[in-house]
């Protein structure tokens, strides 16, 4: 599996950022343009050095992946709180991984833009 390089990756976010994100829930009475702009703020302050990441599969699983299946990808952002954004290169795809050992994350079926991952 190839792994995507920073300038890669760091693309790929911006691309995806640009395509927007109507699949972030935002809760009512909460102004829309300021939560997503710390979502975003969030993420890129924790965006990391690309590395190749595995995680099992975890209910309620993906419409493409069963429960006990492990999924891998390139993580490009890492919160300190356990959660990991991932991107699937041939699948142009984002997950999201839960965990704080990085040898045993789960994956619990989010997946979409990198906000809605994020905001997971």
């Amino acid at each position: 599996m190839l792994m995507l390089s920073r300038s890669e990756a760091l693309a790929v976010l911006n691309a995806a950022l640009l395509d927007g994100c109507k699949d972030v829930y935002i809760n009512k009475g909460v102004d829309e343009s300021e939560y997503l702009a710390s979502l975003e703020a969030s993420l890129r302050e924790h965006l990391c050095e690309p590395y190749q990441v595995t995680a099992a599969v975890e209910e309620p699983g993906f419409p493409f992946a069963e429960v006990g299946q492990r999924l891998s990808g390139t993580c490009i952002a890492e919160h300190p709180q356990g959660y990991w954004l991932v991107y699937q290169e041939p699948e142009r795809r984002f997950l999201c991984f839960w965990g704080k050992d990085r040898e045993k994350l789960g994956a619990f079926g989010v997946f979409g833009s990198p906000l809605y991952c994020w905001s997971a």
